[in-house]
C-alpha cells in the first residue's frame, strides 16, 4: 500500500517539477517572438496541459476532488491559450498559484516522506486484498455479449480471482473459460468454476495468442510492477491474446484513463464505450467499464480524446445498466488454444490433460519382460554398450547376490616423446593427451564394495 501511494505522489512530484521547468522557459520564448520560438511555445503548451491532465487523476486517486477539478480546469484553459497573447504574466501566475495549491500533497524534498493525511485519504478508497467484480454488474456485460450459435468461443481472464466472472459470462453458453490467478487458494476454487486455470503470475504464463473471442480483464487496482501500474501492464500484456474482432471487457477506477492508456484502447480497438458502475459500487470503488473490439492496429486520437475527457467527468458517463442488449457480438470463429500454461506447475491441468490424451507414455513391449540371452557370448566392447546403456543394472541372483552399477567415466591417457631437431641440434619434448571413454561397474557384494574396470 505505502508503495502505491508513494507512486502516485511521487510522480505528482515529478510533474510538478515539470510543470515549472516548461512554465519557466515561456517568458524567454516569447520575447524572442520568433516563428521557431514559437513553435516551441506551442509545443510547451501541449506538454503543460497533458501534465496537468495526468495531475489531475492522480489527484482523483489521491481522494482530492476538489483540487483534481481545478487542475482538471487549468488544464483546460492553458490548452485554449493563444500563444500570441503578449503577456504571458497572468499564465506564469496560474501555474505558480497551482504549484503552491499541491504542496502539501507532494513528498518533501529531503525525507521523501508523504503526508499522513494524504494516505489516510489515499486508504478511504483504495482496493486492498481480493474483491470479485459484483454478479450484477457482470450480469450488465454478459448482456451485452451475442454468442455465435454453433461454435465454440473461448474466454480467458488474466486475473480470475476464483472464476466466479468468467463462469457466469460462459454460464450456458458453447463456451470454453480460462483463468490465471496468482494465488493458489482462489486457483484451487477457479478449477471447480472453469475449464482451464493457470496458476501463478499472468506475467509468467504461456498463453497462445489471437486465440480469444472475449477478454475479461480486471486488474489488481493501483499495484505497481517494474515501475508500471497494473492495469496498463495488463492491458499491454493481454489484449494480444484476443483474435481480431474479439471483445474486450476492461474494468478500472475512472482515473486510470490516462493518456497513454486511452492512446492504447483507441489505437488497438474499435466501439470503444465508457460505462460507470452503479451508484453503491461506483461509490465505493469508482469503477468504470471500458468495452471494445479488436482491430489491426491504427491511431485514433479522437477517439483518445474522448476516454480522456470521460475520465475527468465520470458523472457524465452512463451507468452500465444502460448498456444496449447484443451491442457486442464474439467472432463468429472456432480457434484452438495451443498453448496455455501458468508460472507454476498444475497438476490438476495436467491429469485432465493426460484423460483426454490417453497415455502420453509409449505402452511397454511384451518382448521387454522376456528374459534375454545372447546366441553368442559378448565381446568386452558389448559388455560395456550394454553395461553403459542400464541393461545390467541392478540385484543380481547368482549364489552370492550382488547389486551390480555400470557408468561411463572419461580416461586420460599421456604420452610423451622427444624430437631432435637437426638444424639446430635442439631436442624438445612432445606431450600428446588422448581421452577415451572408459567402463567402470561398481558392484556391492556381502564383502563390500569393489570396482570392475
Amino acid at each position: 500500500m505505502m508503495e502505491q501511494i508513494r507512486y502516485a505522489c511521487g510522480r505528482l512530484g515529478e510533474l510538478a517539477q515539470d510543470i515549472r521547468w516548461r512554465a519557466g522557459q515561456l517568458p524567454a520564448l516569447r520575447e524572442a517572438g520568433g516563428t521557431a520560438e514559437l513553435r516551441q511555445i506551442a509545443q510547451q503548451i501541449q506538454k503543460l496541459a497533458s501534465a496537468l491532465h495526468e495531475a489531475a487523476l492522480l489527484l482523483e486517486e489521491l481522494d482530492l476532488p476538489r483540487v483534481s477539478a481545478y487542475t482538471a480546469q487549468l488544464s483546460a484553459a492553458v490548452s485554449g491559450f493563444h500563444i500570441q497573447t503578449p503577456d504571458y504574466s497572468k499564465l506564469l501566475k496560474a501555474f505558480s498559484d497551482w504549484l503552491a495549491y499541491i504542496r502539501p500533497v507532494l513528498p518533501d524534498a529531503e525525507t521523501k516522506t508523504v503526508s499522513t493525511s494524504v494516505i489516510g485519504r489515499q486508504m478511504n478508497h483504495v482496493r486492498l486484498g481480493y474483491y470479485p467484480t459484483d454478479p450484477a454488474h457482470v450480469a450488465y456485460i454478459r448482456r451485452a455479449l451475442v454468442f455465435p450459435e454453433g461454435k465454440t468461443v473461448n474466454l480467458l481472464d488474466p486475473c480470475c480471482g476464483e472464476g466466479n466472472a468468467l463462469s457466469q459470462l460462459g454460464a450456458g453458453e458453447n463456451a470454453a473459460t480460462y483463468g490465471a490467478e496468482l494465488d493458489d487458494s482462489r486457483a484451487e476454487a477457479a478449477q471447480e468454476q472453469l475449464d482451464h486455470v493457470a496458476m501463478g503470475s499472468y506475467y509468467f504464463s504461456r498463453i497462445s495468442r489471437s486465440a480469444f473471442h472475449l477478454l475479461f480483464l480486471n486488474p489488481p487496482y493501483l499495484q505497481v510492477y517494474g515501475g508500471a501500474r497494473s492495469e496498463k501492464r495488463f492491458l499491454g500484456e493481454g489484449y494480444d491474446h484476443l483474435m481480431l474482432g474479439g471483445v474486450l471487457a476492461y474494468i478500472i477506477p475512472y482515473y486510470r484513463l490516462t493518456e497513454d492508456v486511452c492512446r492504447f484502447l483507441a489505437a488497438h480497438f474499435d466501439s470503444l464505450m465508457a460505462y460507470r458502475f452503479c451508484e453503491e459500487e461506483f461509490r465505493k470503488f469508482r469503477q468504470i467499464a471500458v468495452l471494445g473490439v479488436r482491430k489491426p492496429r491504427a491511431e485514433n486520437p479522437r477517439m483518445a480524446r474522448l476516454l480522456e475527457l470521460a475520465s475527468l467527468s465520470p458523472d457524465k458517463l452512463p451507468t452500465l445498466d444502460q448498456i444496449p442488449p447484443g451491442s457486442y457480438p464474439l467472432p463468429d470463429a472456432e480457434k484452438a488454444v495451443p498453448l496455455f500454461q501458468g508460472a507454476r506447475f498444475n497438476v490438476r491441468e495436467l491429469a485432465d490433460q493426460m484423460r483426454r490424451m490417453g497415455s502420453m507414455l509409449p505402452q511397454k513391449s511384451t518382448l521387454d519382460g522376456r528374459e534375454k540371452r545372447p546366441l553368442l557370448p559378448l565381446t568386452i566392447g558389448q559388455i560395456g554398450l550394454v553395461g553403459g546403456s542400464g541393461l545390467i543394472n541392478g540385484l543380481i541372483e547368482c549364489g552370492a547376490p550382488h547389486v551390480l552399477k555400470g557408468r561411463v567415466v572419461k580416461a586420460v591417457r599421456r604420452r610423451t616423446g622427444e624430437q631432435y631437431d637437426e638444424t639446430d641440434g635442439t631436442t624438445t619434448t612432445e606431450i600428446v593427451e588422448t581421452t577415451s571413454n572408459k567402463m567402470v561397474f561398481n558392484v556391492l557384494t556381502p564383502q563390500g564394495v569393489k570396482l570392475l574396470a
